[in-house]
C-alpha cells in the first residue's frame, strides 16, 4: 500500500469509529436517533416502540 491510501483508508476508519463511539454515548444518555421531531403519537417508525413499553 502507498502512503495516500494509507492516510485516506486511517481518515475513513476514524470517521467510522467516531460515528459508532457517538452513537453509542448518545444511546446511553437517552437520545434519541428517531427524526420525527419527537411526536411520539404520529411517528411511524419503530424506534418509539421500545421506549413506550420501558415506561409502562
Amino acid at each position: 500500500m502507498n502512503p495516500p491510501t494509507i492516510i485516506v483508508a486511517s481518515i475513513i476508519a476514524a470517521i467510522f469509529v467516531f460515528i459508532i463511539v457517538k452513537g453509542i454515548l448518545d444511546k446511553k444518555k437517552g437520545k434519541s436517533s428517531c427524526s420525527c421531531g419527537g411526536s411520539c403519537g404520529a411517528c411511524g417508525m419503530g424506534c418509539h416502540q421500545n421506549k413506550e413499553t420501558e415506561n409502562k
